[in-house]
């Protein structure tokens, strides 16, 4: 095994042993934290949820048989330099997501309801992403297609960053609702998926 599906490898299991011990210590505490199709919420949401869940639950062993046994599918050609553009996207959305659920502390959730008790966090990396959790996931997706472009992960990337888009749309919708004044004017100041520093605000601030 070459070192690029090594690093590839550390890269997805670090982000899912992220993932896992914030479930973990939100359970410790009696949090649900992965609330996805579960809850107060109305019906086609939740019918909406319960299959991102189950795509997202799915996309783990697609990833890995990718990356391990990256010829067994139908793989286009890349380059290098591809490759590694896709493992450094890969770095960053573990980074990225692990300073997001850091900086969520007990407020994080994978999904939303309206019975769910949490405040709105604007610190940290919350600062330049109204969903960094999201952006890392985006980011984990995109750099294993990138780096191991076999027609079913590829597929499955764009099936599911249209999914997070979709779920985006509805919790910031949920949000709205919750915090009403406060949301918006958070929105006023930070993008949906970056804010950089300096250049102006999205129309609107939908994006």
């Amino acid at each position: 095994m070459d070192i690029i599906k090594i690093f590839a490898i550390v890269l997805l299991s670090a982000f899912y042993i992220i993932y896992f011990i914030k479930m973990l210590l939100l359970k410790r505490q009696n949090i649900t934290g992965n609330i996805l199709g579960k809850g107060q919420k109305p019906k086609e949401k939740a019918h909406f949820e319960t299959i991102l869940r189950t795509v997202t639950i799915l996309g783990v062993p697609i990833k890995f048989v990718s990356v391990i046994w990256d010829k067994l599918l139908w793989s286009l050609p890349t380059l290098p330099t591809i490759r590694e553009n896709g493992l450094i996207l890969m770095l960053f959305g573990v980074v990225v997501f692990l300073l997001a659920v850091t900086a969520m502390k007990n407020n994080w959730r994978a999904g939303y309801n309206y019975e769910q008790n949490t405040q709105l966090v604007t610190n940290g990396i919350y600062k330049f992403s109204r969903n960094p959790a999201f952006v890392g996931f985006d980011l984990i997706y995109i750099g294993c297609a990138l780096a191991f472009p076999n027609i079913l992960n590829i597929t499955l990337t764009l099936l599911v960053v249209t999914l997070f888009h979709i779920q985006i749309l509805g919790e910031e919708e949920f949000l709205s609702k919750k915090f009403g004044q406060q949301y918006l004017e958070y929105k006023i100041k930070v993008n949906r998926y970056i804010t950089i520093p300096g250049l102006k605000r999205d129309h609107e601030n939908k994006v």
